[in-house]
């Protein structure tokens, strides 16, 4: 990163140059119409005075707006940096560290907030972190990550900025999308990983006496209305047949909307794949839609739907597809301060889908690698833990399960987070 310096400092050098030059020239300009009023005035030259005035109040107006310019901030941005860019898309406190130094290169906030900020600042030693015992292990994990290229995973002590020691779960990958040498090192604390698996369990036990108890009977409730509707049982007057034909289209709305609460808060539904079927993008997440409506209004938020009229359905894992609209929306909720808007755009370009959802949070950029899950075999499902990720690597992997990618990118209009699903998967 350190290259970078001297250019940045020619070019702020050269902006400010042409910033004082610009000003002394409204400067001048200015002078010159007031001496031009003035002469005017003093040998009562009417044409030359109605003309200075005029033209005063245009070189006033000048460097009024010379003013407002130079006091802007430079509109030139410093590059952009991966390791700023990985650690803030983490969902645990997480540091890129510069395998080669063993140094750090960037911290996220939550980071920052369990270790102290003089001890995950930019250039401090990673060894600062570990207990004295553990700083061997920690090293040896960092090498893994590196000469693998595969995420490793290792249970370390780590020092807390009151002098105490916490054993904690340190996840390393190598983050070999933008920088070869950096390592991307997440902190997962065992006692909230045993909450979240608690959570996971009863969350569990709720989504099967959802399907049990509101399912199971609404499945025979539609039987008869079908029944009804079809004429299986006899023929019925007109009106009682709009009244049965109601019931059973109310009855498949309600379905679909208990089928879509357990597609995104059944932990197993995450795990196991389901079949690919030509699904309609704009239907998906409207019905995604309606299971965060609620959410939003408690939250003063607004979603904004921007459907592209007329577009394709397209072959894909229904359940994936709306665990990853859902999930998008409800992270870009989560950044979004009360009364903001969240915006949901979805439209074909070329061979792909987009899936485009943006808000007004902090700023983002660059792509969001998918993490994967842990492989379990179908038996041990039912026993699913929590996912050891969520928010944006959740959604990363989704979209990488569908076959897409998952980018970030800061524009007029705020965050964009871009899922990129092909239609045709080779």
């Amino acid at each position: 990163m350190a290259q970078h310096g001297p250019a940045v400092a020619a070019g702020g050098e050269e902006n400010a140059t042409s910033r004082r030059t610009l000003l002394y020239a409204a400067i001048i300009l200015l002078l010159l119409m007031l001496a031009l009023s003035v002469i005017g005035q003093s040998i009562h030259l009417q044409p030359v005075a109605l003309l200075g005035l005029p033209m005063t109040m245009v070189g006033v107006t000048v460097l009024v707006l010379v003013l407002l310019y130079l006091a802007a901030p430079n509109a030139q941005s410093a590059p952009a940096d991966p390791a700023r860019d990985a650690v803030t898309a983490a969902l645990l406190p997480a540091v890129a560290v510069d395998a080669r130094t063993g140094r750090i290169r960037a911290a996220n906030d939550e980071a920052v907030t369990v270790f102290g900020r003089d001890h995950v600042a930019p250039g401090s030693p990673l060894s600062g972190l570990p207990s004295v015992e553990a700083r061997e292990e920690c090293e040896r994990l960092l090498d893994r990550a590196m000469q693998d290229g595969e995420t490793q995973t290792h249970h370390c002590a780590m020092r807390m900025p009151d002098g105490d020691t916490r054993c904690m779960r340190l996840i390393a990958r190598p983050n070999e999308e933008s920088d070869s040498s950096l390592v991307i090192i997440g902190f997962g604390n065992e006692e909230a990983d045993e909450i979240a698996s608690g959570f996971a369990r009863i969350q569990e036990r709720l989504m099967s006496n959802i399907s049990h108890e509101l399912r199971t009977p609404l499945n025979v409730v539609m039987g008869f209305s079908e029944l009804l509707t079809t004429g299986t049982v006899g023929e019925m007057p007109a009106n009682q047949l709009d009244a049965a034909q109601e019931c059973h289209e109310g009855g498949e709305r309600i379905l679909r909307l208990i089928t879509d609460i357990l597609d995104v808060g059944r932990v197993r539904s995450y795990y196991v794949a389901g079949e690919e079927t030509q699904l309609s993008p704009p239907e998906m997440i409207r019905r995604v839609e309606n299971l965060l409506a609620g959410q939003a209004r408690r939250q003063h938020l607004r979603l904004e739907l921007n459907l592209q009229p007329g577009l394709e359905p397209i072959t894909l894992e229904e359940r994936a597809f709306k665990q990853l609209a859902y999930h998008l929306i409800l992270n870009s909720m989560d950044r979004s301060s009360s009364g903001g808007t969240v915006r949901v755009w979805a439209r074909r370009e070329g061979a792909d889908l987009l899936l485009i959802i943006s808000d007004s949070g902090v700023e983002m950029r660059g792509d969001i690698p998918p993490q994967p899950l842990p492989e379990l075999s179908a038996t041990h499902t039912e026993n699913a833990p929590a996912p050891p990720f969520l928010g944006l690597p959740l959604c990363a992997y989704l979209a990488g399960r569908l076959g897409g990618t998952l980018t970030a990118e800061t524009g007029d209009e705020g965050v964009h987070f871009t899922a990129r699903l092909p239609y045709e998967r080779g």
